[in-house]
């Protein structure tokens, strides 16, 4: 099962081993299980969760980037008697109970083998995430090969305390337009968004017509559309929004409740991404960046169980590729195959034996040919075509 899009934090007590020939099994297993309570305690205060114990460190995972990477800082600058090391990388890790697996646990824990003592390495992933709000704090490292993941990793690396950042690059703005009928929420929503040096509030709307208006003059690279607005729906805005060849305004969808037929409604017109109102700060954030990015930013695993249920699949003969895929060469159909199945590009590059790199390349050219906006549209395609059938679990309804 995956999980939603999360940071994995792996950090270590460098040199835990070598306590027990020092101060002997009893002394050495205290002093490592207080240190273990200490980073347990920062993990929570920052909002993340145990994964799971290495016996001399720690797996954790968090909702926001921005916070592990605060809680891999302050391990490292008040460790106790053992320095720490960490590794941190991001995405939608496949899961077992509360455990998790998959490349973003792989490549986090590669990083941190390969940090030394008080030294926190970050893959590309993490550093594009958490945005401006820790830019000063990193400074790049080269490319890493991990064990187990294809391509070489781009790593940053955090800097130490006291060492000079160098002058900041000129901000890359992401503009945000926000939609709902309720004055309030507009009002929240422009506190969090604005309180960020690289996310700016550039208009509002009460009503689905006044937010298309607002989207065509001032042409924002995010809009926030509450589903249920008077004039006209959040999804139907949203549809003349993404259908206008002018604009390139990525859509992420606001609603109260999570209901399954405005989920896949918004996956199949295009939409970057689906967030409760409820949803910590942090989600928001990384969601506004992930989609001003290109990318959509969703739990695969209800990705699939709306598709699945909701999708009115057209059964192709056996074998046969459906007409509207007919473009797609031997190895793209087998890429999307994949892809609707919820693997990620590193998942794909390791069951097909082909570097992640070229995964991307089917990817993007696939999309280009069906005229998709990101991956999640193929998803929709592959089910609503046939090329994929659903795989309902026996409790599940049949598609309707």
């Amino acid at each position: 099962m995956q999980t939603p899009f999360v940071t994995i934090l792996v950090a270590e007590l460098v040199g835990s081993a070598a306590l027990f020939g020092r101060l002997g099994d009893e002394a050495a297993d205290a002093v490592r299980r207080e240190q273990l309570e200490r980073l347990r305690r920062h993990i929570g205060a920052h909002g993340g969760r145990e994964v799971r114990s290495t016996g001399g460190g720690l797996v954790a995972a968090f909702p926001s980037a921005v916070e592990a990477l605060r809680c891999a800082i302050e391990l490292r600058d008040e460790a106790g008697e053992l320095p720490v090391r960490a590794g941190l990388d991001a995405g939608e890790p496949p899961g077992e109970g509360d455990d998790l697996h998959g490349t973003p646990v792989i490549v986090a824990t590669g990083l941190c083998d390969a940090a030394g003592a008080g030294e926190i390495l970050v893959s590309e992933v993490v550093r594009q995430v958490a945005g401006r709000r820790v830019a000063g704090h990193l400074r790049p490292a080269g490319a890493l090969r991990i064990p187990g993941v294809g391509e070489p990793v781009t790593v940053a690396t955090v800097r130490q305390p006291g060492e000079a950042a160098p002058e900041p690059a000129p901000a890359t703005e992401i503009t945000v337009v926000i939609a709902d009928d309720q004055a309030l929420l507009r009002t929240g929503f422009r506190v969090i968004l604005d309180s960020e040096p690289d996310l700016h509030v550039v208009g509002e709307a009460g009503d689905g017509r006044a937010a298309v208006d607002v989207v065509r003059r001032r042409r924002p690279d995010v809009v926030l559309m509450d589903i249920r607005m008077p004039e006209l729906d959040g999804l139907r805005a949203a549809e003349r929004i993404l259908a206008d060849p002018d604009l390139h305004t990525a859509v992420l969808m606001l609603t109260t409740f999570d209901v399954g037929e405005y989920v896949y409604e918004a996956l199949r017109i295009g939409a970057s991404g689906f967030l409760l109102k409820d949803a910590p700060a942090a989600r928001l954030l990384d969601a506004v960046r992930v989609a001003a990015a290109g990318d959509a930013m969703l739990e695969p695993s209800i990705t699939r169980r709306l598709i699945e249920r909701f999708a009115r699949v057209a059964q192709p003969a056996p074998g046969a590729v459906p007409a509207a895929l007919a473009e797609l060469t031997a190895r793209e159909l087998e890429v999307l195959r994949l892809l609707a199945r919820g693997l990620s590009n590193a998942e794909i590059a390791a069951q097909l034996v082909l570097g992640e790199n070229t995964v991307k390349t089917h990817v993007a050219r696939l999309l280009s040919k069906l005229g998709l906006r990101d991956r999640v549209q193929a998803v929709v395609i592959a089910y609503e075509t046939g090329f994929v059938e659903p795989e309902l679990a026996p409790s599940d309804p049949p598609p309707r």
